[in-house]
């Protein structure tokens, strides 16, 4: 057992779960742990320039690197300005531990200057806050924030720790391996039972559907996913924002679910009579929670790690509390014992293609829009054209980006990466970076709106001081396009608070010292894209386009 100072056991305690960026801004609260990372390269303290980027990139950075990250703040509005990116840590499920140094303990409860009750305030958008009450037990409170942080269903801990609690204080610390505190690499299997009713299910099923949510992310269970509906002819479906779950180049693909995604999915998800949902708790935007998409006769087998997750949104014939892995493991070892050559589904795969071709049919129609400024729509076929498999795409909140949903495709786990269910406009350009960061073997763009962008641009000098190569593409329509199409459609176009002006997104990218690009013409988009990839550091593609205001996706009605 070693004598450490608190502020060096805080950073040994994140060292010995691999915690590889610290993502925050200096405050008088926190300099006596920031000071303890001068000189060293096993760790690193990324500074932002607002807290809001801190917590989007640690949320980017876990999300791609299936890695825990952490955030270290000052008291009072420095630590409360991480609330909207934790937010979005806990709607996507990301592991963040978050270090509110705080004001000294004699100040709290005296309305002293910063001194806010950060505990509960951060309570609604954490698996877990409390507060540090003995710079003792700093390594055991560290300990009890990752536990459960990487637990079940993953998510940010906030540990709100008083300045005299590690300002000039040495402690005798053991800090332990995660083993020894924690369960590593467990994966929860599904009830015995509740697997050969499900299999029951899936033998019988004349239509079925599989459902792939985030879980299937998490867990790494895509191959498995493509194996159950192989054996089956099920058809794949992720569920909204997720549709790196499943490979989108697989003949059973028929495109995402929701409002911004595929009607094809909609008409396959109502006409299933079985549907396998796994790894997901049944999102709304997959669904609407709506029973004109999943029909009610319709037979829903659940799996989710977190048990409130089951028969939540609908009534289920089989639920199962399990890790999406090992439960899809347990049913194709069962599926196979009964059909070891798989069980053909002729009709209902015809029908799966069918969809699917419709869909790339009604896609490939957009590539004759034209326009001045080009339609949002001509943008997705070149971007199509020219990014890599392995390409991490981070889709801002906001109508042009939304188009991405249903236009691009995702072959690899852990590509796709939006704002989760949060909705936090100014996500984009922030997450986008963090996920370079976390897997910097990867190419990564962000796609925004020219109002998400302005919301966290002042992250470009963040991109540029740290050199992070992240393409990020500004759709620029001039306005806040989800609220003026809801102005335009229910308020008789009262237009009020929408209608943007806007620099020249190039010129700002240069003037933060990142490479700016203006992009007019569609056949231009993929040179440019390409030479952006090729880059050494950040760069911004402005690409002027025409307000364009989705229709409503009609649902495809509930009877057969």
């Amino acid at each position: 057992m070693a004598r450490l100072r608190a502020g060096q056991a805080i950073i040994e305690g994140l060292l010995a779960e691999s915690v590889e960026y610290i993502f925050g801004l200096v405050g008088t609260t926190t300099n006596s742990i920031v000071t303890e990372l001068p000189g060293r390269t096993d760790i690193k303290f990324l500074d932002t320039r607002h807290e809001e980027g801190a917590a989007f990139m640690a949320y980017g950075y876990a999300r791609a690197s299936g890695k825990p990250a952490a955030c270290v703040t000052t008291s009072g509005p420095g630590s409360i300005n991480l609330l909207t990116g934790i937010s979005l840590a806990y709607k996507g499920r990301a592991p963040v531990i978050v270090i509110g140094g705080d004001t000294a303990q004699e100040y709290i409860y005296r309305d002293g200057a910063q001194a806010f009750d950060l505990v509960n305030l951060f309570k609604p958008v954490t698996k877990l806050s409390l507060e540090v009450n003995q710079t003792e037990r700093i390594p055991e409170m560290i300990q009890y924030a990752f536990r459960h942080a990487l637990s079940g269903k993953q998510g940010p801990v906030f540990l709100d720790i008083p300045r005299d609690l590690i300002d000039g204080q040495t402690i005798e610390a053991n800090i332990q391996a995660p083993e020894s505190y924690r369960a590593v690499n467990g994966r929860v299997e599904g009830d015995a039972q509740a697997i050969q009713q499900a299999v029951e299910l899936l033998r019988s099923a004349k239509r079925p559907v599989l459902l792939a949510g985030g879980g299937v992310v998490d867990s790494e269970a895509s191959d498995d996913a493509v194996e159950l509906a192989e054996l089956l002819d099920m058809t794949l479906v992720p569920s909204y924002g997720h549709n790196d779950a499943i490979p989108n180049s697989h003949r059973l693909y028929i495109g995402p679910p929701g409002g911004r995604g595929s009607g094809e999915a909609a008409i396959a998800i109502n006409q299933a009579d079985v549907i396998l949902a796994l790894g997901t708790r049944i999102n709304q935007g997959s669904t609407s929670w709506n029973y004109n998409v999943v029909n009610r006769e319709t037979k829903i087998i659940q799996v989710d790690i977190d048990s409130q997750e089951i028969g939540r949104n609908y009534p289920v014939a089989v639920g199962m509390v399990g890790d999406a892995k090992a439960v899809a493991q347990q049913l194709l070892r069962a599926l196979r014992e009964e059909f070891p050559e798989g069980r053909p589904n002729p009709e209902w795969r015809a029908s799966t293609e069918s969809l699917a071709q419709q869909r790339r049919t009604r896609l490939d129609a957009e590539k004759d829009i034209t326009g001045d400024p080009m339609m949002p729509q001509r943008v997705y076929p070149e971007l199509s054209k020219v990014l890599p498999p392995d390409c991490m795409v981070t889709l801002d909140a906001g109508v042009s980006a939304g188009l991405a949903y249903d236009r691009l495709a995702f072959e690899m786990p852990r590509t796709m990466f939006n704002y989760a269910g949060q909705g936090g406009l100014g996500m984009g350009l922030c997450v986008g970076l963090g996920t370079k960061l976390g897997r910097p073997d990867r190419p990564a763009i962000s796609i925004q709106g020219d109002g998400g962008f302005l919301y966290t641009s002042q992250e470009l000098n963040t991109a540029v001081r740290w050199s992070i190569p992240l393409v990020s593409i500004v759709l620029n329509n001039r306005c806040h396009g989800a609220e003026k199409a809801q102005q335009q459609r229910l308020f008789a176009g009262k237009y009020i608070g929408v209608n943007l002006e806007s620099p020249r997104f190039d010129k700002l990218a240069e003037v933060y010292g990142a490479k700016g690009y203006y992009v007019e013409r569609p056949e231009d988009i993929a040179d440019t894209v390409r030479d952006a990839l090729a880059q050494n550091g950040p760069s911004v593609i402005e690409i002027p386009i025409e307000e364009y205001f989705p229709p409503a996706a009609p649902l495809p009605g509930s009877s057969r």
